[in-house]
């Protein structure tokens, strides 16, 4: 499937249909782990429609010393209740994004619960790459490695959506990469600590388009129209989050669009969870 690449500086996934008949090639997303960081511990690269990995956000949060609050995540014995494809798959992202929240904190134990619910969907998925029974068993004898941990989870999520990518299984993987960008962006809100998550928040308006123009392509180059209607659904909501995001006039975000862009993102993630709410 021909990939169309947006170059907006960082961020996640604005641009009209009519815009897109101009741009160059998507690169296929790359996985790396033989880079090292500044300390010799090796990290995972990746090149993915100019989307973050959540946990780069959570890392904000640990640094900024904000409490880990479990009772803010997608509870593990929901995962039963959603059984429409793309619904699954958008839970399947909320679930990583919880692995990422989870482990950036080094809470050990939920990580492999989420892990092992992530598993469970990703299976009913049909997804082999990335929540297998190897990295479960990885993160079995990583337990006590908070690092270690990050890093699975991180090169998990990432596998799956390289898998998804490499077999044009757009039915799944653009579900999967909304769901992880709704559930990070309401962690990071949902935290109240409104000095540390302003200027973060600001900062996800370039990745919030880059994922808008990612959803205009997949749905421009798919002739699948029962899970088109549902991507529609969502750009729309995206829309909506960017039309507040276009009121900020510069560098600084006032209150009362910050509190805008909570209840969009609050109400989006209630939506998204909810069993019985179809897009």
């Amino acid at each position: 499937m021909r990939r169309i690449i947006y170059i907006l500086v960082t961020g996640l996934l604005l641009a009209c249909l009519t815009a897109c008949s101009g741009n160059t090639q998507h690169k296929r997303s790359k996985y790396k782990d033989d880079e090292t960081d500044t300390q010799g511990q090796k990290k995972i690269v990746y090149t993915k429609y100019n989307i973050p990995l959540p946990v780069e956000l959570f890392s904000y949060m640990v640094k900024e010393e904000i409490p880990y609050n479990i009772d803010l995540l997608l509870s593990t014995q929901q995962r039963e209740k959603y059984t429409k494809e793309t619904k699954q798959a958008m839970v399947l992202g909320v679930y990583s994004a919880d692995i990422a929240y989870c482990s950036s904190y080094g809470r050990q134990h939920e990580v492999l619960d989420y892990f092992n619910c992530a598993f469970k969907i990703a299976d009913r998925l049909e997804i082999s790459e990335g929540f297998t029974y190897k990295s479960i068993e990885r993160i079995e004898n990583n337990i006590a490695s908070a690092d270690s941990l990050s890093f699975i989870a991180n090169e998990s999520y990432w596998k799956a959506c390289n898998y998804l990518d490499e077999n044009e299984k757009n039915n799944i993987l653009p579900f999967v990469i909304y769901g992880g960008w709704v559930e990070s962006q309401y962690l990071t809100i949902a935290s109240n600590d409104l000095k540390a998550t302003k200027t973060k928040i600001l900062e996800q308006k370039e990745g919030l388009e880059n994922l808008i123009n990612y959803l205009y392509e997949v749905m421009v180059e798919s002739s699948a129209f029962y899970y088109n209607y549902d991507l529609k659904a969502i750009i729309l909501k995206l829309n909506n989050i960017k039309g507040v995001y276009d009121k900020i006039p510069g560098k600084e975000i006032d209150p009362q669009l910050y509190n805008d862009i909570s209840v969009k993102i609050t109400a989006m993630r209630n939506e998204l969870i909810d069993p019985k709410f179809n897009l």
